[in-house]
C-alpha cells in the first residue's frame, strides 16, 4: 500500500499531495483515497512529475472518471489537449469560468500539466463555490433556490461568430444553487465567462443579482493559488470549482497539457 501526505494550499481550498509517482499504477486504494481528497479539497497539485508522459496522464485522469475527447485532441495522443500561448497565440483562460458550463452536462473536472513555462507569471487561481455559497446571506441563499441561471457559449464572442456557436451549443438553463452528486455540499453555479442572467428574472434585477454573486467569487478567503513549474500537475472539480488562468506572461511562450474528465 502507497502512502502519501497533503499539505494544504490554504485554509479553506486545495492540496499538495506528495509521496505518490503519477508516471507508476496507481493501486485502487489511492486511487479511492484520492477521490476522496478532490470531493473534499477541490483541487489536487502533485509537484515534480517529470517523468509523466501523455498517456500516463489519461491514464491517471480515469481514475477519477471517463475521459472526453476533443476535437482539438492531438493526432497522436487524441486524449490530450496542447494549450499553447505565445506572442502569436495569446492567452484568453484569464477569467473566472467553469469549463463548458454552457453545456447540458459540463465536465466533471480536468487533469493539466505544465510542460513550458515562462520566466515568471502565468499563475492559476482556484474558488471554491461551496465556500461562496456558504458565505451568502441566508436570505439571499432563500432567494436564489428554484432560481436558474441562463449560461451562453458566446456572451464574449465576436458578432461574426456568435450565431454559429450558439447553433452548436445552445443556451442552457442551470439551478443556480447545484448540489454536489458525490458530497451533497450546495453550490453556487453561476460564471463570468459564460453566465447571463436568470430565467424569469427581469433583465436589470438580474444584471445587479449576477454582479453580486461574481463578485463573491472575487474574494481570497474563498480561493488558492497555484505557481507552476514543470512537472506540476493540478487536478480539479468542475463541478464544485472556478478557476482563473492569468496572462501576465505574455508575450513569453507557456505550453500546458490537458485530459478533460466525462
Amino acid at each position: 500500500m502507497t502512502s502519501f501526505s497533503i499539505e494544504p494550499m490554504t485554509a479553506t481550498v486545495g492540496v499538495e499531495i506528495e509521496g505518490i509517482d503519477l508516471a507508476a499504477p496507481i493501486g485502487d486504494w489511492v486511487a479511492r483515497s484520492l477521490r476522496q481528497a478532490l470531493h473534499r479539497h477541490g483541487v489536487l497539485i502533485f509537484r515534480d512529475q517529470i517523468a509523466m508522459t501523455r498517456a500516463h496522464q489519461a491514464d491517471f485522469a480515469r481514475i477519477f472518471g471517463d475521459i472526453v475527447r476533443s476535437p482539438l485532441g492531438l493526432i497522436a495522443d487524441p486524449d490530450v489537449v496542447e494549450i499553447v500561448h505565445d506572442e502569436t497565440r495569446p492567452p484568453t483562460e484569464n477569467i473566472w469560468h467553469v469549463d463548458h458550463s454552457f453545456s447540458p452536462a459540463p465536465p466533471r473536472g480536468a487533469v493539466l500539466r505544465a510542460i513550458e513555462l515562462p520566466t515568471a507569471g502565468g499563475d492559476t487561481l482556484f474558488a471554491d463555490m461551496r465556500i461562496v455559497w456558504r458565505r451568502l446571506p441566508e436570505a439571499v441563499q432563500t432567494a436564489l433556490r428554484g432560481l436558474d441561471a441562463v449560461h451562453d457559449i458566446a456572451k464574449f464572442a465576436p458578432a461574426a461568430c456568435a450565431a454559429e456557436l450558439r447553433t452548436a451549443a445552445p443556451p442552457t438553463c442551470h439551478p443556480v444553487m447545484k448540489v454536489h452528486p458525490a458530497t451533497g455540499e450546495e453550490i453556487l453555479f453561476v460564471n463570468e465567462a459564460y453566465t447571463t442572467g436568470f430565467d424569469g428574472l427581469d433583465e436589470k434585477d438580474g444584471t445587479v443579482l449576477l454582479g453580486y454573486l461574481l463578485d463573491q467569487i472575487r474574494i481570497p478567503e474563498v480561493q488558492c493559488r497555484l505557481r507552476w513549474h514543470p512537472g506540476t500537475i493540478a487536478v480539479w472539480d468542475n463541478r464544485s470549482m472556478q478557476h482563473y488562468a492569468t496572462s501576465d506572461y505574455f508575450p513569453q511562450r507557456r505550453v500546458m497539457d490537458r485530459v478533460t474528465i466525462a
